[in-house]
Parts: C-alpha cells; sequence; structure tokens
C-alpha cells in the first residue's frame, strides 16, 4: 500500500496489467482503491495523478462505503415462510427439510405446505428450486388462462410458454408466439388479465399506436389504472423470484 504524503491521503494500491495502455483509477469494495497501471510504469508519478482526482476519488469511495453499509445491513438468506399466488388465489406454508445434498427440490404437500428439501442454506440453491416451481405453476394456470382469454377477446394466438423476464410480463413475437413472465402469478388476476389482453392484442397491432391501445380498451375499459398499478407491481415481488 502507498499514502500521498501531503494534505488528505488516500490509501490505494498499485496494480501491473500487461493489457493496461495508460493508468486508470478505480475504486471497488473490495480492495478500495486501485491504481492500475502498464507494466514498467515509473510509479514516482502515481501520487500526482491520484492527488489530480482527489475530487472524484473521494465521491466513488463514498460510494463504495455506502454500498458496504447496505450489504453488512442485508440480512442473511432465509427461506420465505409464506408463498402467496393471488393470481390463482392459492397459499402454501413453506417448511425447510435441511438434508445433505448438492441441490435442492420443492414438492407440494397436499395440506397447503410446500417442502424445501435439500441444502437449504445455500441461497442460489433455493432460488433456482422455488423458481422452477414457479415456472410450473405458471404453466399449469397461465397457459390455460391465456386460451380463455383468447377465446374470450376473439383473438387467437400460434404458441404460447413461460418464461422467467426481468423487464417484462409478458411478450408477443411478430409469428403471434406469446410469453409470459411466470412472475405473473404475484399478481392480482384482473392485473394478470389486463396483461394477457395486451398480448393477444399485439397479435393484431404489433406496435403502441392509438389502434392498439383502443383495442386493449375495448376488452379492457380500466387499462390505464392497471398499467400504473402493474408498474408499481415490480417493487412488490419477492427477491428470490
Amino acid at each position: 500500500m502507498r499514502m500521498i504524503g501531503s494534505g488528505p491521503t488516500f490509501q490505494y494500491s498499485v496494480r501491473e496489467s500487461p493489457r493496461a495502455r495508460g493508468v486508470s483509477l478505480r475504486v471497488t469494495i473490495q480492495r478500495g482503491l486501485e491504481v492500475v497501471v502498464p507494466r514498467g510504469y515509473g510509479q514516482r508519478k502515481i501520487p500526482e495523478i491520484v492527488e489530480g482526482h482527489r475530487a472524484w476519488i473521494r465521491a466513488a469511495l463514498e460510494r463504495a462505503e455506502e454500498q458496504r453499509r447496505q450489504l453488512a445491513a442485508t440480512p442473511p438468506w432465509q427461506l420465505p415462510s409464506r408463498i402467496a399466488l393471488p393470481a390463482i388465489g392459492r397459499e402454501w406454508r413453506v417448511e425447510a427439510h435441511p438434508a445433505d445434498a448438492r441441490g435442492v427440490c420443492v414438492s407440494e404437500e397436499g395440506d397447503g405446505t410446500l417442502r424445501v428439501h435439500g441444502n437449504v442454506a445455500h441461497e442460489a440453491s433455493c432460488r433456482t428450486a422455488l423458481q422452477r416451481w414457479l415456472g410450473r405453476k405458471a404453466h399449469e394456470h397461465l397457459i390455460p388462462l391465456l386460451h380463455q382469454v383468447s377465446r374470450d377477446t376473439g383473438r387467437p394466438f400460434a404458441r404460447a410458454g413461460v418464461r422467467h423476464q426481468r423487464t417484462r410480463w409478458a411478450s408477443c413475437s411478430r409469428h403471434h408466439s406469446i410469453s409470459l413472465n411466470a412472475k405473473l402469478l404475484f399478481l392480482e388476476p384482473e392485473l394478470v388479465r389486463c396483461v394477457l389482453i395486451h398480448e393477444l392484442c399485439h397479435t393484431r397491432e404489433m406496435n403502441h399506436t392509438s389502434r392498439f391501445w383502443g383495442l386493449v380498451e375495448a376488452h379492457c375499459p380500466e387499462f390505464k389504472q392497471h398499467r400504473a398499478n402493474l408498474r408499481r407491481a415490480w417493487k412488490a415481488l419477492p427477491a428470490w423470484a
């Protein structure tokens, strides 16, 4: 570690990189301030370079410290105690069953219990297992619902599937294939229906023109309020989903 000798100081490390073409400054949560230099670079110049970027370094270190505090405040991974899927009006009590296993599996019991079996302390394995279970429930309930809404609206489609999308509730391709986000199960039924109507209308209008919104409104007069609720709903999703 090296120090700047005068004024407020910054502690930093120097790393030589064969791919570096010049000097760069990096601030990370793990390593703090790091000065990356080309191999064989004269390090006498580094204190002056660091001094010249004092304002940027101070701001970057403050951001890193805030991120550190947020990470420290994040509670350790725990399985949810209950899972509710408003779209289908179902709720499960979650039971953890630790076992000496590398993976995790999820199964339903007839009394409304969701049994999570395996390495239940491993966050990534639990998330993956719960998402697989959610995907199965989505196939079981959302695809038949899409067929029903298609019949109700007279808007046919070619194919349908379920995905774990990050930024869309659903999508429709130019070939009229509809992809539904498994997270739709966390929405109220009227919001799910609005999303399905939206995608079915895309089988006629692959755009968001006034003609498209006219089609949506014809089948879902409350679509404007539903759109606002759908935007807010992303923030209410459980972290594991």
